[in-house]
């Protein structure tokens, strides 16, 4: 039976918690389909690189501050507990949070670079770096998934910006080709509920884990 390599399984499993993690409506997504929109297919591309890219640097300074509390056992131990009643807080303020009206925002200031406002963007997102600190916590509790070895947490951090991208390219390529469609699903759909009830279970998981 084919071994899949630790750090291919490593970084789709980011891939996929930073996939489902972009899916909640915040100022870089709102931003990329608006510069679709209201621009062309191309600047909302750009919006959506340059806001992946602080993903990579949110990334590398949760593996370090990981590694910093692996050394002390019992601190580590105390911010896992502690990550089960955030895992729940951020739920339960993600499923209450409304979704942001997409067009009645406010339009983007630096519409001549595109790349520049997602970068910014997304460098002033404070949720990045504690997210995957939890999520790095998350993952070390099973063996398949630990980010240890350099190639480990290579495939970490390059998983933490390839899923958001392929989300938020996706997401300027519906607004480019399904306009009307797009509108009315965001104005019927909630996807703060769906993501605060996956926040909600995970809280769930680790709490049952730690306990047997």
């Amino acid at each position: 039976m084919l071994e899949i390599p630790k750090p291919i399984l490593i970084f789709f499993a980011t891939a996929a918690v930073s996939f489902a993690g972009s899916l909640q409506l915040g100022t870089v997504n709102l931003t990329v389909l608006q510069t679709t929109l209201r621009q062309n297919l191309r600047a909302g591309i750009w919006v959506a690189v340059g806001g992946c890219l602080p993903e990579l640097i949110y990334a590398a300074m949760a593996i370090w501050a990981a590694n910093w509390l692996e050394r002390y056992p019992d601190v580590w131990q105390t911010i896992t507990w502690i990550s089960v009643p955030i895992l729940l807080i951020l739920g339960i303020v993600i499923y209450h949070t409304p979704n942001q009206p997409l067009l009645n925002t406010p339009k983007t200031t630096n519409v001549a670079s595109p790349f520049a406002t997602g970068f910014g963007l997304g460098l002033l997102n404070p949720q990045l770096f504690p997210y995957w600190l939890l999520v790095l916590i998350q993952f070390g509790n099973y063996d398949f998934l630990r980010v240890e070895a350099p190639s480990q947490q290579a495939a970490f951090v390059a998983g933490t910006a390839g899923g958001a991208l392929v989300l938020l390219v996706a997401l300027a390529r519906l607004a480019q080709r399904r306009r009307a469609w797009l509108l009315g699903v965001l104005g019927q759909t909630n996807t703060n509920k769906w993501l605060g009830i996956v926040f909600g279970l995970l809280a769930l998981v680790q709490c049952f884990k730690m306990a047997f």
